[in-house]
């Protein structure tokens, strides 16, 4: 026996070392990746329209926008002539594919014999700068486009090349930095997708470094507390470790990069891992420091807390695959790998870990498992008061759940593009910026698709609503950056009449002719290509509004397609919303369904699994109430204060309940045991308390110091991720202290004494 063990213990540590090399070779091949696009819904038809949109014109969130502050004002000539220089230094930049700059706009006329180019700004003159304030502060389209409502600040447009890469996206952005630094305005705004990618994917290295060293530290200072040994902490730390290193080895085997989520799976693996050691240890040494025979502990340790901690693994992965029912790719990765993660720890904690039981077991640590008669008589107290006052939790728990539902009813579901990055990160106060200043960055996109085979854009009646629709969208979202079929028209005619800029009307029908000839004679211009397809049957408008959120954005898209209903002609066209922000959209909207699904779908798995082990529908209410109790307080919480369901808090139902319910699948197993060994119901209880209440404890507050790490990141959908769970755990808790005893006593008495009166 003694040499088979000794082989087996030897078998698994030379394997385990084998292959921990094999992933510290592949983890020099693991990637960070923030692939904005990767959120987008897949089961959504929406998008593939948008991707033949794109397809058919171009990426609407592929600029960058600069805002150049002057506090003195911008009509000086040595700013001007700095934005300037700016201006045709970055058209030179690689990966640039349009500049447009104040500097380098010009109004056309086309009524002379020979086109003629008047300058927006005289740059050299200052004597015409009052003029061409006038003229610039009487044309609406620049307000909130090039120039905001203060004149302190000038903004620079800027096209960028489609599809870059991670590479490319650095180089252009290291450039254009480069660029403007040696300018020294008074300040400089940069904002677009390349910049969010930089910081996005910095602040994931950053914190994924800063997750790992807190939940380490936090968990070390537990793990001594428990155990007041070095060995105590070395062992459950490597075992945790090695589950860790192992997963993003094989994260890095199979190309999968670490996002926005995956960045968070070390800290569910070393708190769930930590959960599965703790308790194995801890009965490990409560066994020898009774003087059980070594030879007798590990099989009493798989009838006792191996088949518990089997459930809580079941349950728990649960949970984290429930996420599969995402149409969120990143989100479904994260469920599949954290999974993978929990169930290495799992069979690490079997198998590695007795094996470095059988080569070194300190003396100190079987000492400090001694008995503990002040934690028994306050964990008795508890006991026999909760007996005393079951009435009393009962309506107090009733009481708590039907305010929590009422605070679920004021939950919103919102969703603001860069609300995830804390206000302190400089790339969030640049966004703040445009949105204070100018229209904002958050792309509007309209698609038109010609219905009447007989018509195309360029017919003047089509062009006519467009006209009208440009104006609601200026109206309703206080659009920027306009571009639109509409807008090309009346500047067309403005160049043809020599018109004013400040002049707004749409031409009538007689004047129209002339457009329409300018604009047929020209369809293959790449400018307005980026807006009309050469056979005139699609079309779109795009545009920039302020990220105000998509509860407002939605209320806009209402009176928006009631305004198409009501004045867009079918049989002519169809306009439809479309573009990146409304697809990021609709992904909140999904991620609340997916999620509820998946929450569903835990319970029913975990309700059948409770009835299968126990054949009994009571147990499985009496399993079911004390986890979900916590997760109806937690949505209580979140309505009354304020914090909305998007993407990340929806995530923390499905997985705190699987977290969650492991204290419970511990409690009830102790208690099934005890009486199976024939002792009274009553006597089962305290033995039950005394048995897992230690471990719970002490696996609670690991779970809450890991869950907290997650608390100082800068993403805010991931601090909120990590506050939620460590709320649900602790709420969790109590209900397994409190509440579970109670229905338990209930159910249990009830069969007890249904038994002994049997008997009589």
């Amino acid at each position: 026996m003694n040499l088979n063990q000794k082989t087996l213990s030897y078998a698994v540590v030379t394997f385990v070392i084998a292959f921990s090399v094999l992933c510290g070779f592949k983890l020099k091949d693991l990637q960070f990746n923030y692939d904005f696009e990767a959120f987008f819904p897949n089961e959504d038809s929406e998008l593939e329209r948008y991707h033949t949109h794109r397809d058919r014109f171009e990426w609407d969130n592929e600029f960058v926008l600069l805002g150049l502050e002057n506090k003195k004002g911008i009509f000086r000539k040595d700013f001007l002539q700095n934005v300037e220089s700016l201006s045709n230094e970055l058209k030179d930049i690689p990966y640039v594919n349009k500049v447009i700059s104040p500097t380098n706009i010009k109004n056309v006329s086309l009524s002379g014999l020979a086109p003629v180019q008047k300058r927006l700004l005289h740059i050299e003159d200052e004597s015409l700068y009052a003029d061409d304030s006038t003229t610039i502060y009487n044309s609406p389209e620049l307000i909130g486009s090039f120039f905001p409502a203060d004149a302190r600040s000038i903004s620079i447009f800027i096209k960028t090349d489609e599809g870059l890469s991670k590479v490319k996206c650095d180089s252009l952005a290291k450039n254009i930095r480069k660029a403007f630094e040696k300018y020294h305005f008074d300040d400089v705004h940069f904002v677009g997708r390349i910049v969010a990618q930089a910081v996005y994917l910095e602040n994931l290295q950053t914190e994924f470094k800063y997750f790992l060293i807190i939940s380490f530290c936090v968990i070390v200072v537990f793990l001594w507390l428990s155990f007041r040994s070095a060995y105590g902490i070395v062992v459950p730390i490597t075992i945790v470790i090695v589950s860790i290193f192992w997963t993003l080895g094989i994260m890095a085997m199979v190309g999968q990069p670490l996002d926005i989520m995956t960045v968070m799976l070390p800290v569910m693996i070393f708190i769930a891992g930590m959960s599965d050691v703790v308790h194995f240890f801890s009965k490990y040494f409560e066994e020898l420091g009774k003087g059980t025979a070594r030879e007798k502990i590990f099989p009493l340790i798989l009838k006792e807390v191996g088949f518990p901690t089997f459930l809580t693994l079941i349950t728990t992965v649960v949970g984290f695959l429930s996420l599969l029912f995402s149409s969120i790719m990143p989100i479904r990765d994260f469920g599949i790998f954290t999974s993978v993660g929990i169930v290495i720890a799992f069979i690490l904690t079997y198998t590695l870990l007795p094996a470095l039981l059988y080569f070194f077991t300190p003396k100190k640590l079987v000492e400090v498992h001694g008995h503990d008669n002040k934690a028994y008589n306050i964990m008795r107290r508890v006991l026999f008061w909760i007996f005393r006052s079951q009435k009393t939790i009962i309506v107090i728990s009733i009481l708590v759940v039907i305010f929590s539902i009422i605070g679920v009813y004021k939950i919103r579901v919102n969703n603001i593009l860069l609300e995830d990055l804390s206000d302190k990160v400089r790339i969030k106060q640049d966004f703040l910026f445009f949105d204070k200043h100018y229209s904002g960055v958050r792309p509007l996109e309209l698609s038109i698709e010609i219905k009447n085979k007989d018509k195309t854009v360029w017919d003047y009646n089509i062009m006519y609503q467009l006209n009208g629709l440009d104006e609601f969208l200026k109206q309703e979202y206080k659009a920027g950056f306009m571009y639109s079929p509409a807008m090309l028209s009346k500047t067309i005619y403005k160049a043809l009449n020599d018109l004013p800029p400040n002049t707004a009307g749409f031409p009538g029908r007689e004047d129209y002719g002339e457009v329409q000839k300018q604009l047929m004679s020209n369809k293959k211009n790449k400018d307005i290509k980026r807006i009309i397809t050469p056979d005139g049957k699609y079309a779109r408008i795009n545009g920039k509004i302020s990220d105000v959120g998509s509860i407002v954005v939605n209320e806009q898209n209402k009176h928006l397609e009631e305004y198409i209903r009501t004045h867009i002609n079918p049989d002519d066209m169809e306009v439809r919303i479309t573009g990146a922000a409304h697809l990021i959209d609709r992904n909140n909207e999904y991620m609340v369904t997916n999620m509820t699904q998946g929450f569903v779908f835990s319970i029913i798995v975990i309700a059948l699994l409770t009835y299968f082990l126990h054949r009994s529908w009571r147990m499985v209410i009496v399993f079911i109430l004390p986890n979900v109790v916590p997760l109806l307080i937690i949505a209580g919480i979140m309505g009354y204060a304020g914090i909305e369901l998007k993407a990340a808090t929806s995530l923390v139902f499905s997985i705190a309940f699987g977290v969650a319910t492991d204290d419970t699948i511990h409690f009830i197993s102790r208690l099934k045991i005890e009486l199976g060994y024939g002792k009274s119901l009553m006597y089962a209880f305290k033995r039950t308390y005394f048995e897992t209440g230690k471990p719970i404890l002490l696996t609670t507050f690991i779970l809450i110091g890991g869950f907290m790490s997650l608390m100082i990141s800068n993403f805010q959908s991931t601090f909120y991720f990590g506050f939620l769970i460590c709320i649900t755990i602790l709420i969790a808790v109590f209900a397994d202290i409190f509440l579970l005893p109670v229905l338990l006593f209930w159910i249990l008495g009830k069969k007890h004494k249904k038994q002994n009166d049997n008997k009589i």
